[in-house]
C-alpha cells in the first residue's frame, strides 16, 4: 500500500490520528493526508431515544472484497452509507447525517463527504441541496450514490414521500437527482421505482456494461429483494425477485465488477451476531451464488466499493458502545 494510503489502527469507535499528532478537537481534517481525521462531534449521541443517530460509520479496507482490516471511525451519528467513485478517481460518501437536533437542516438529512485520494483524506461533511422537488415533498433519505460517466455527473438515488408524510406507505418510492459537484442536486422528473401498496426503501444501484441495476429489500430478510434493470438509469423494468432466507438481509450495496455483479448485505440471527456477506451473479440477477461471509463481525447495511487503485473500501453503520 502506498505511504499516503496508510491508516492508523484504531478501536472501532475511537477517534484516530494519522502520522502527525494534533488536538483531537480540531475542527476538520488536516489539509494533507496523515493529519487529524475529523469524524464529527460525538455529542450527537446524547439525544434521547434509540434512533439511527446512535450509530457511527466505521471504515474498513481490504484487498479482495472478503477480508477487511485497518478500521477507523469515519463519521459519528450517521447511517445508511453509500460510496461511489468518478472517472477522475474522486470518491463520494453519502449517508444520513445527524449533526444538530436543534437545526432541522442538520438532522436526519442526506450528507456527503468527498475524497480525492481514495479515502486517505476526506473533506468536511456537507448536507446536500435538492432543487426541483415539490414544496410539499418530504426529505430524501436512504441515499445511494452513483456516477454517470456519459453525463459526467453524480447521480443520487434515494427514498422520498412526495407528500411529506412521515408514514411509510405506497407513496414512498425511489427517486433520483444529479449533481456536478456532489453536493448540489437537481431532482430528475418522475419516480425510478415504486411498488403498488408498499413503501420502497433502502435502494441500491450500480451500473455495469451500460446497464443500470437496482435492488431494494422487499420486506423481511426471507422476502428477498426487488430487482430491476434500466438502460438509462431512469426507467427501470422489474425482474424476478432475488431470493433469500431469514438469515440474510438484502439491505446493502450492489457492486459492479468486470466479470460479475455482487451484493453486500448483513447476515443476521447467527450465534456470533451480525456478520456481513456477499453473493454474486454473472447473468444479471437471474441466478445468484451461495452466500459468502466477510470477516467484518458487526454493524448493518454496509456500503462497499472496489476502488480504482485496486483496494476495497467498506463503511459500516455500527452501534456506539
Amino acid at each position: 500500500m502506498r505511504e499516503s494510503m496508510s491508516w492508523a489502527l484504531c478501536g472501532v469507535l475511537t477517534a484516530c490520528t494519522g502520522s502527525d499528532s494534533g488536538d483531537s478537537g480540531d475542527s476538520g481534517d488536516s489539509a494533507e493526508p496523515g493529519g487529524i481525521h475529523d469524524a464529527g462531534d460525538p455529542d450527537c449521541h446524547d439525544v434521547e431515544g434509540d434512533g439511527p443517530w446512535k450509530r457511527d460509520l466505521v471504515s474498513w479496507r481490504g484487498d479482495d472484497g472478503q477480508d477487511f482490516s485497518e478500521v477507523r471511525l469515519f463519521q459519528s451519528c450517521a447511517d445508511v452509507p453509500s460510496l461511489a467513485q468518478n472517472d477522475d478517481g474522486a470518491l463520494l460518501a453519502a449517508f444520513q447525517g445527524f449533526v444538530d437536533p436543534n437545526q432541522e437542516a442538520q438532522w436526519d438529512k442526506i450528507a456527503v463527504r468527498m475524497s480525492e485520494d481514495e479515502g486517505a483524506y476526506w473533506g468536511a461533511l456537507q448536507f446536500i441541496t435538492l432543487a426541483g422537488a415539490p414544496t410539499e415533498a418530504g426529505r430524501p433519505f436512504d441515499p445511494t450514490a452513483t456516477f454517470d460517466a456519459e453525463k459526467d455527473q453524480w447521480r443520487m438515488y434515494f427514498s422520498m414521500h412526495p407528500l411529506g408524510l412521515s408514514t411509510l406507505d405506497e407513496n414512498v418510492c425511489t427517486y433520483s437527482a444529479t449533481s456536478d459537484n456532489g453536493v448540489d442536486y437537481t431532482l430528475e422528473a418522475g419516480e425510478r421505482f415504486c411498488v403498488d401498496g408498499l413503501a420502497v426503501i433502502d435502494p441500491t444501484v450500480a451500473r455495469k456494461d451500460g446497464t443500470w441495476f437496482y435492488s431494494a429489500p422487499s420486506g423481511a430478510p426471507q422476502d428477498g429483494a426487488y430487482f430491476a434493470t434500466s438502460n438509462n438509469g431512469l426507467d427501470f423494468t422489474p425482474q424476478s425477485l432475488t431470493p433469500s432466507d431469514e438469515n440474510h438481509n438484502w439491505t446493502g450495496t450492489l457492486v459492479a465488477m468486470a466479470s460479475e455483479l455482487r451484493f453486500y448485505g448483513t447476515e443476521v440471527n447467527i450465534a456470533q451476531g451480525n456478520r456481513h456477506f456477499f453473493a454474486s451473479t454473472t447473468d444479471e440477477g437471474t441466478t445468484w451464488s451461495d452466500f459468502i461471509q466477510t470477516n467484518i463481525p458487526a454493524g448493518k447495511d454496509p456500503a462497499t466499493l472496489p476502488l480504482a487503485g485496486g483496494e476495497w473500501l467498506m463503511q459500516v453503520p455500527t452501534e456506539r458502545e
